[in-house]
């Protein structure tokens, strides 16, 4: 088995806990290495310190699996998978689509796994996790009970890492479109075309604390996709939504949606970019009980961080503008490089530019079935605030 050994920096990393190897970590790598196989990552004194996939290519070049003497196989992955859905089905909730596997915050690093009623969609994101999906969806449909299992390629993962697989079907070949049940809403999933992995499960806790609001508000749904946010708002009695959304077919699925969830009468869809919305809905004087902003990331790169912020702030100052007075404003960042800290400061920024007084309602972050690891602050990505005017 080949050989990791860590400079200093990269060990005192590894024993605080956190999976990831950095190029510059690498002192040398000793033996021949495969990309379906582990290697063994070893202190400069020689001491073993875990087992993970190896790949030049990337900046991280190992994410550790196991800190044990132990192989990298098959049973490793379905003690992994039976240890992921027992904590799933321990958080309860109403509906029958989750999150199974959230990487490394399931030992699993490099692996996503989601459940959409008895179809399961799989990404995987580095170049040793890509040998396995074949064993990993075969032991995952066992182990949930899935009918099929479908194949998501990531597209910067691929860049990356240098994937060499293609999106498709591992297990089964059903339709495309799967329906799902989330609390009193029903949507239908495109697995093979949606966002992610054809939704956006990590909101789904959030939909519903957001909705309890609604009822008999004129809501905003901002960066609407196919209108999960909305059809909650609509389910909780909301008198009206109005979903801003850029995609054309997302549009029409935030339509169908509404049909589904019984608030079609209540539903307006526009095609349009959020940020020309919100400012022409603010000159308008258009104004909303309820706003909710849940953008896709503005970054994946910290070098990016700067023109990001001035985004967030750019579509909280509108969406501030558009609220009546006692108004609130559910908003949301997905960008793993903003840190709540500096999420609160922008949308702090935002309200002294509105001169909009505001106080905190609730804090948001993702579903519990995307867990997150105090040692690695990278699994807690998605944060949120609730809002309210008070003036």
């Amino acid at each position: 088995m080949a050989r990791l050994i860590l400079a200093p920096r990269g060990e005192a990393r590894v024993r605080a806990g956190h999976p990831w190897i950095y190029r510059t970590d690498v002192v040398r790598l000793v033996g021949a290495w495969e990309a379906r196989d582990a290697v063994t990552v070893a202190s400069g004194a020689g001491e073993a310190l875990g087992r993970g996939f190896y790949n030049p290519r990337p900046q991280i070049v190992c994410r550790l699996l196991t800190r044990e003497d132990e192989p990298v196989d098959h049973m490793l992955f379905r003690r992994r998978l039976e240890a992921a859905w027992r904590f799933r089905q321990s958080l309860g909730g109403d509906g029958d689509a989750r999150r199974v596997v959230f990487s490394e915050a399931d030992g699993l690093p490099g692996l996503v796994l989601d459940r959409y009623a008895d179809v399961l969609v799989l990404q995987a994101l580095t170049l040793g996790m890509e040998q396995h999906v074949g064993d990993l969806a075969a032991l995952a449909a066992e182990l949930v009970g899935a009918r099929a299992a479908y194949r998501r390629v990531d597209p910067a993962a691929a860049a990356i890492e240098g994937l060499r697989g293609e999106s498709g079907w591992l297990l089964g070949h059903p339709e495309a479109e799967v329906e799902i049940r989330e609390g009193p809403c029903r949507f239908r999933v495109d697995v093979e075309q949606g966002q992610k992995t054809g939704f956006y499960l990590d909101q789904r806790e959030n939909r519903a604390a957001v909705a309890e609001h609604a009822a008999g508000r004129e809501v905003l749904d901002a960066f609407a996709y196919t209108g999960a946010f909305g059809c909650w708002a609509l389910r909780r009695g909301a008198a009206r939504v109005l979903a801003l959304e850029v995609s054309a077919e997302a549009c029409a699925r935030a339509r169908r949606h509404a049909e589904l969830n019984e608030g079609a009468d209540r539903l307006e869809v526009r095609e349009m970019n959020a940020f020309d919305a919100l400012r022409a809905l603010e000159r308008e004087g258009r104004r909303f009980d309820l706003i909710v902003l849940d953008p896709p990331s503005f970054t994946r790169r910290r070098t990016a961080i700067d023109a990001a912020l001035r985004g967030y702030k750019e579509i909280n100052l509108r969406a501030l503008g558009c609220l009546r007075p006692g108004g609130l404003l559910a908003t949301f960042s997905c960008s793993h490089h903003l840190s709540p800290a500096l999420f609160e400061d922008v949308c702090r920024a935002a309200a002294g530019d509105a001169g909009r007084p505001v106080r905190v309602r609730a804090f948001y972050t993702q579903a519990r079935d995307h867990p997150i690891l105090l040692t690695v602050p990278e699994t807690r990505y998605l944060k949120g605030l609730l809002l309210e005017v008070i003036a």
